[in-house]
């Protein structure tokens, strides 16, 4: 049984949040190894220094290349999930704009935040089709309007 594109993403999400931790902790030791060789007493000083030689040249890379592998693989881990959406047919094709709504099943929670889109009011378009086009002078719109599509004449020829 292969794993389910929101198991991905959740997989995902923890690792990109493991790399966030991994990254404050870098931090964080980092400036506790700088404070530790601006010490007062030489002792401690000196020792600082020692520190921060061997942070510097082995752990602090180290850490840095274990949050990157964990970005990593939370990248790889979406890529899957995308990958198993569109083959199970609860994602279509290419364009990354058309997932506006979200993605795979969360996409249903957000129809009314969509519907009740106010850059409607303000021209927003879609490659070059109002969304809401003026429908002024026509008495009842026609059904293509709510698409943003163009009324065909309805004259003949």
């Amino acid at each position: 049984m292969s794993p389910q594109p929101a198991d991905l993403r959740a997989q995902a999400a923890a690792f990109r949040h493991a790399a966030d931790r991994l990254t404050l902790l870098r931090l964080r030791i980092g400036n506790s190894i700088t404070e530790l060789s601006q010490s007062e007493d030489e002792w401690t000083r000196d020792l600082g220094e020692q520190v921060h030689d061997r942070w510097t040249l082995t752990e602090h890379p180290e850490l840095g290349r274990l949050a990157s592998g964990l970005r990593g693989t939370a990248k790889r881990l979406e890529q899957a999930a995308v990958q198993a959406e569109r083959t199970t047919g609860r994602r279509l094709g290419g364009y990354a704009g058309a997932g506006f709504l979200g993605r795979g099943a969360e996409a249903q929670h957000h129809v009314h935040d969509v519907a009740k889109f106010v850059g409607t009011r303000h021209g927003a378009e879609i490659g070059g089709f109002p969304l809401l086009p003026d429908t002024a002078g026509a008495m009842l719109p026609h059904p293509s309007h709510t698409l943003g599509i163009e009324t065909p004449d309805y004259e003949e020829d």
